[in-house]
């Protein structure tokens, strides 16, 4: 680890600066802040990323290259990535050290030659070469309103493309419900809204809502729910097209609508609204992104823009205070060492840091060792695309009963041989804690037999599994925080600031760690000034 690697950035960034600088000197932090907004250097977002943004550039923009103190970012993921870069171009000297060989840390994207390293198994990814032949084994979407994140992939020029995240040819399937037949998302969706729409009109032809609906307004409101559900004229919900066509009709004449699913078999399995509901959540709603090629596309385009002031693979193994900032002592396989710098702005995940010797402060120390960690799992192979042939899929997901829980189609790639199919998705929990607890072999077993309900030929297609329990990897120890962010952590502790989803409200999210390394960088101008 160096002492000192910091670069200066370029004419153009810096005669910039300066412009800012000579405003703050006569108008004031405002007037810097209208002239960012004026240049396009403040971008849309919530609140609380608009404030510490505007707080992070509009200090640094105020700070003199000589008043630039040494950072050591500690970790390599999206937080320390994005701390790194902007580091960078507002010209401070820096340095990052990150335990693994690669950089993104949880957005790990598996190709051919890949390897999944757990406690106690390494698994080398046997899919074929190919430009869509990859498994985004952390984050895999991107949602709309991630400004922050997409900005940089802007800037950047990472390409994006769609993610399909809802898909009504995709299945919803329980062993319980619908005498254990997936039925496709449409029909679901169409029954369950068709049976509220049903239920409400009879209330309201009943006048069981007069309190609630005034006279004049039945007609309309009965119009509306007419339209929602795509009932009758006599407001029943006898079935719709929207929920598809039925088996052996249309062609040259119009199809049968498929037939109304029993309401009750969707109410009384309350799972089976959660999923129809679930792209409804605000960080799931359509319009859903990926980096074209695979998600660490991002992480490596933030690497190559700080790759001379990068360590990788240097295991930190202590964080320490010194007199006048901080002292981070790590090691590789071959040497061990030490660095020194004025401020250190720690973004390993708590899970590892908290076993790390440090000299944080108690209170820094107790909320670290609060963060819980939820223990996600992924399994995915390579495959033919017959779900595209048979079942008319390209791209979404599918939901079964909480063995594998979901399956992802790949949104990219679309009518090509080859695809990569995510067979199981766990957030966690108990089935997530039985997936990591199985040998990688048993994993593909449990993956192929319990898909086998939604596709019976899936394991005649699928081969090459490769899977990951986030909970057993080394320097992760886990997928996302569960528990609320610590107000402690958000704020320094003396030299060290604190950076990661788990320090907002956007867990398990990139955008999540963007927004805590811009308040990290935000909180280290205001320690300067």
């Amino acid at each position: 680890m160096p002492q000192n690697t910091g670069k200066g950035s370029s004419e153009g960034s810096q005669s910039r600066r300066e412009f800012l600088q000579r405003i703050g000197a006569v108008g004031g932090v405002s007037a810097v802040y209208q002239a960012m907004v004026t240049m396009g250097l403040l971008l849309p977002g919530d609140a609380g990323a608009i404030e510490s943004r505007q707080r992070w550039q509009v200090g640094a923009s105020q700070l003199a290259q000589e008043d630039k103190p040494l950072v050591a970012v500690l970790g390599g993921g999206i937080a320390g990535l994005c701390i790194a870069y902007e580091l960078k171009k507002a010209g401070f000297p820096f340095f990052l050290v990150e335990a693994q060989g690669r950089p993104g840390g949880r957005s790990h994207t598996v190709r051919n030659g890949s390897v999944i390293s757990e406690v106690g198994s390494d698994q080398t990814c046997l899919f074929d070469a190919g430009e869509e032949l990859y498994f985004n084994a952390g984050p895999a979407r991107i949602s709309h309103h991630h400004s922050n994140l997409l900005a940089y992939c802007r800037e950047l020029e990472v390409a994006l493309e769609p993610f399909v995240n809802d898909n009504r040819a995709a299945y919803i399937h329980s062993a319980s419900a619908f005498a254990g037949q997936p039925k496709p998302a449409k029909q679901v969706i169409a029954s369950m809204r068709g049976a509220i729409a049903e239920l409400l009109a009879k209330a309201i032809n009943a006048g069981a809502l007069d309190t609630d609906i005034g006279f004049g307004e039945r007609a309309a409101v009965l119009q509306v729910l007419r339209d929602y559900g795509d009932l009758s004229l006599s407001y029943q919900y006898n079935g719709s097209t929207r929920a598809g066509i039925a088996p052996g009709t249309g062609g040259l004449s119009p199809g049968a609508a498929e037939p109304a699913l029993d309401w009750h078999e969707i109410f009384n399995h309350p799972d089976i609204p959660f999923i129809a509901n679930f792209v409804e959540g605000y960080n799931q709603s359509a319009t859903m992104l990926q980096p074209r090629g695979g998600m660490d596309r991002i992480a490596y385009a933030l690497a190559n823009q700080v790759q001379e002031s990068a360590y990788y693979g240097v295991e930190v193994t202590a964080i320490r205070r010194t007199a006048s900032g901080v002292r981070i002592e790590g090691r590789t396989p071959e040497v061990s060492g030490a660095a020194e710098a004025d401020y250190a702005i720690v973004t390993i995940p708590p899970s590892v840091r908290r076993n790390i010797p440090n000299d944080f402060s108690s209170a820094a120390r107790s909320a670290i060792g609060a963060v819980q960690y939820a223990n996600p799992t992924k399994i995915a192979f390579q495959s033919d695309r017959f779900w595209e042939r048979e079942d008319e899929i390209y791209g979404g997901i599918s939901w079964t009963d909480p063995d594998i829980l979901q399956m992802w189609y790949p949104s990219g790639g679309l009518g090509q041989a080859q695809g990569i199919l995510v067979g199981s998705y766990l957030f966690g929990g108990s089935n997530a804690s039985q997936f990591t607890n199985l040998t990688p072999q048993a994993r593909i077993d449990l993956a192929l037999n319990a898909g086998a309900e939604i596709h019976p030929s899936l394991a005649a297609h699928a081969s090459r599994g490769i899977s990951i329990a986030w909970s057993n990897v080394p320097y992760t120890l886990g997928g996302w925080a569960i528990s609320s962010p610590s107000s402690i952590l958000q704020a320094p502790d003396g030299p060290f600031l604190f950076a990661g989803d788990h320090l907002t409200y956007l867990r398990g999210w990139q955008e999540g760690a963007v927004v805590s390394g811009l308040n990290a960088l935000a909180n280290l101008t205001e320690l300067i000034a």
